[in-house]
């Protein structure tokens, strides 16, 4: 009897029907994820890929998004920010993604977050740099440079009063400047000296005549700010060219890599830095990730692995909170949204605050007999 019922429908009812019964996006949620898997920002990037996909494993099995599935589209970047352009250019226009994951590194970021701005495509990144400034689309996984390395000098300063202090940083990323800022900031409202600020550039890997002008200062405290594997290689050379064992060495989260104790091995022990993440973390989370990730990839889970654990999770969440309507606009009401979720970073728990940044301090560790311990 219906069927005959429906040629008598208005045109106008038949549209208002299909408005209320066909959701703008389909059921399966289309994600990019351009990561450096490759090349200068893959110490960070590697273990971020396989924190998200052991992320979206676990959400794909938990059932949590009911009859939605992820699409998730993980591409190399070759550490290459043209590359990661083209790439999100790509995700957005072709595959048609709702949803943009990545990068870890800020100079990627920088280049293609406006894009995703622009086309208004929601965007959640674990880039280190305050990059959720670039607009009312983007946001951020993890907390924003400066405030993660405040916390840093703050401790820093209470334990150790440093009077003379040397810098070292990447020119050529901005993260690494809003982390050197973030210590030198309130190390010059305590009181402290700047005695010599150098730069380098990623690629650098020859330091001795930057570590022997190093040498020749009168300083206590030498802060680090660059990628994990040229902290540990500046550090090995600082130390070969007489850098004496009284000077502490303060490095960023890149520290908090993998790679940053493989390549330093013993010449890394003491090094304090503040991370997002401690494995050593009791919560009943934390250690269900830590078993997770070391059954699936055969080492433990490092700053970086968390970062991508987290990213996954929340891009989960906010799906969640978008439903039933998949659309760009509704994932970025969702990632909005987010308000204590469960994490394995920081204090464990997540807040998108007004900035679109989650506000957590870091977490201080130092290297002792090749492991992070707290400090």
């Amino acid at each position: 009897m219906k069927k005959h019922l429906i040629p008598f429908l208005s045109a106008t009812a038949l549209t208002a029907s299909a408005l209320i019964t066909v959701p703008a996006y389909a059921q399966e949620v289309v994600v990019g994820v351009p990561v450096s898997s490759s090349g200068i920002f893959s110490f960070a990037n590697l273990p971020a890929r396989n924190g998200i996909t052991l992320a979206a494993e676990e959400v794909a099995q938990s059932g949590e998004l009911g009859s939605v599935k992820i699409k998730l589209l993980l591409e190399d970047t070759n550490s290459d920010k043209n590359q990661a352009v083209n790439l999100v250019n790509r995700f957005i226009n072709t595959d048609k993604a709702v949803l943009i994951l990545g990068p870890t590194s800020t100079v990627e970021a920088q280049a293609y977050l406006p894009i995703a701005q622009s086309n208004k495509i929601p965007a959640l990144t674990q880039a280190s740099g305050d990059v959720a400034v670039i607009g009312d689309w983007i946001f951020k996984a993890n907390a924003a440079p400066a405030k993660i390395m405040e916390s840093l000098a703050l401790r820093y300063i209470k334990d150790f009063q440093p009077k003379r202090v040397a810098y070292i940083f990447n020119r050529d990323n901005e993260s690494y400047l809003q982390q050197k800022d973030g210590v030198k900031g309130r190390f010059e409202q305590a009181g402290v000296k700047t005695v010599l600020e150098e730069t380098i550039v990623g690629t650098d890997t020859d330091f001795s005549a930057l570590v022997t002008k190093v040498v020749a200062q009168d300083i206590d405290t030498l802060v680090i700010s660059t990628t994990g594997e040229v902290t540990a290689n500046i550090v090995i050379q600082a130390r070969q060219a007489g850098l004496p064992s009284s000077v502490r060495i303060v490095a960023t989260p890149s520290a908090g890599a993998h790679q940053f104790l493989k390549v330093g091995g013993s010449a890394v022990e003491g090094v304090i830095f503040t991370s997002d993440y401690f494995i050593g973390n009791p919560s009943k989370l934390n250690q269900e990730f830590v078993s997770a990730y070391k059954k699936k990839y055969g080492i433990e889970p490092d700053n970086f692995a968390a970062i991508g654990y987290t990213v996954y999770k929340t891009a989960a969440a906010a799906i969640k909170n978008a439903g039933p309507d998949y659309s760009p606009e509704s994932i970025r009401k969702g990632l909005s949204a987010i308000e204590n979720l469960p994490t394995v970073l920081g204090n464990g728990s997540l807040t998108q605050t007004a900035t679109r940044t989650p506000a957590y301090d870091g977490i201080v560790l130092t290297v002792r007999n090749g492991k992070f311990v707290p400090l």
